[in-house]
């Protein structure tokens, strides 16, 4: 029944988000439900036990944890304050606005996995400054919405903590793939730079216009303080990988255990909601109705994000129960297939069943199968997930139902159709691509074991 489980969650889920348009954690809090009732006179028992295993994992707080950081960075302005230093760095160059949407894109991966968020956040910013150094509106649309699925390829996000918390995944640790999708990730940012240093020369794109530009003495004044964001993440980092966690390991300093109890998921968007609380004191103790505005705003996320993710583990453990995993597997190694063409296959599949769904079901939906297809082609299970999720995070750009393509057409007053072509073959082919050299081992990246 597990396969037929993962068929019925797919379904479940595309009938209720993309025919009757509802929201995607109704979708799947349905589709848990419809999934639960395959296992028969036992599916209350099923539902109880997959559900108190959601609750209880420490991916949920994780994930719970970064939408509320996200909303609080947002809130306090700290990430306009960033994009305003890089505008100021990158405005002078040809082209420069695409350079500083796609580092905006980037940023804001690393503090919210969700795609549409990324686009509407960093488009509604960019894609005013684009229009106007140059760039048509079907390519800024294009560039906003292909990088939307930063937030998937960089960590961290809630796709990143579902595969985690599956069994399939039990030999991958979260700090390791934390560090390695980073890596995996920064490839991704790269590649779009080179996209937008292409299409600049393409288009002779000028530079920003000076109005729309601040001095970096100026921008650097205003918001020097924000990139202290990023010690929200180099901290846990330095204290759980490498010659620091070494030295704290030792039998006269912490030890080992103590160590390896600090979670880099956990730690890292409590100490970046604590840097962004003290970096935009000031501006919140000026205008506190507007804080708390925007807090009330955006705090829908947090109850749509929160309840996918939590759906999306109960349904993926109750799915796992029904043996999906096990049955996938056991299909991939029927086919007996060699390692590169196993690769291609699961990254294909990965990107098929991500263009209908989100990143956050398709991990529910094949994360575990795609684990174990990889691993028992010797793929090490902290590249398997890089691999995964470096292939759903082509969600947002993959036609015709990506949400940040039509946001981003919406804001560049651009023709969605005209957009499909050019986000294949430069945003959705790269990322398998990538991927597959990744998993190949011709692109290096750096997982840590400990």
């Amino acid at each position: 029944m597990g396969i037929a489980a993962l068929v019925v969650f797919i379904a479940v889920t595309v009938v209720f988000n993309t025919l009757l348009k509802r929201d995607i954690s109704e979708s799947l809090v349905v589709a848990l439900l419809a999934t639960s009732l395959l296992g028969g006179t036992n599916a209350p028992a099923l539902l109880g036990s997959a559900v108190f295993s959601a609750m209880q994992s420490e991916v949920t707080f994780a994930g719970m944890a970064f939408v509320f950081m996200g909303i609080i960075v947002q809130s306090t302005g700290l990430i306009d304050r960033l994009i305003g230093i890089l505008n100021s760095i990158f405005g002078r160059v040809a082209g420069g606005a695409a350079y500083v949407s796609t580092l905006s894109s980037a940023m804001m991966g690393l503090i919210a996995g969700s795609t549409a968020g990324n686009s509407a956040t960093v488009g509604s910013v960019t894609i005013p400054w684009m229009k106007k150094s140059g760039w048509s509106s079907n390519r800024a649309a294009t560039l906003v919405a292909g990088n939307s699925g930063l937030g998937v390829a960089l960590p961290p996000n809630s796709t990143m903590f579902i595969i985690l918390a599956l069994p399939a995944a039990a030999g991958a640790s979260a700090s390791s793939v934390y560090v390695a999708l980073a890596c995996g990730g920064a490839y991704a940012v790269l590649y779009r730079l080179l996209v937008v240093f292409w299409w600049a020369k393409k288009d002779k794109i000028r530079a920003t216009p000076a109005d729309d530009m601040k001095p970096l003495s100026q921008a650097w004044a205003e918001g020097w303080r924000s990139p202290s964001i990023f010690l929200g993440i180099i901290i846990p980092v330095l204290l759980t990988i490498g010659p620091v966690a070494g030295f704290l390991g030792k039998e006269t300093m912490i030890g080992e255990d103590a160590v390896g109890a600090i979670s880099i998921i956990v730690w890292v968007p409590i100490l970046i909601t604590i840097i962004a609380l003290i970096e935009g004191a000031k501006r919140i103790t000026q205008n506190n109705a507007h804080f708390v505005a925007q807090l009330k705003r955006d705090s829908h996320q947090f109850a749509t994000v929160g309840i996918s993710l939590f759906a999306a583990l109960a349904a993926a453990n109750i799915m796992e129960e029904l043996g999906v995993g096990a049955q996938l597997s056991g299909l991939l190694d029927s086919m007996n297939l060699p390692k590169w063409l196993m690769l291609l296959a699961v990254g294909v599949l990965a990107v098929l069943v991500a263009t209908p769904l989100s990143s956050t079901a398709t991990a529910a939906a094949i994360g575990a199968p795609a684990v174990a297809a990889l691993t028992a082609v010797g793929i090490d299970p902290t590249i398997a997930i890089v691999v995964i999720l470096l292939c759903t995070s082509t969600e947002g750009a993959s036609p015709p139902v990506g949400a940040p393509i039509y946001l981003s057409a919406a804001m560049a007053e651009a023709e969605p159709q005209k957009m499909f072509v050019p986000l294949i073959l430069l945003f959705v082919l790269p990322m398998i691509l990538l991927a597959w050299l990744i998993g190949m081992g011709w692109l290096p990246i750096y997982a840590p074991t400990a």
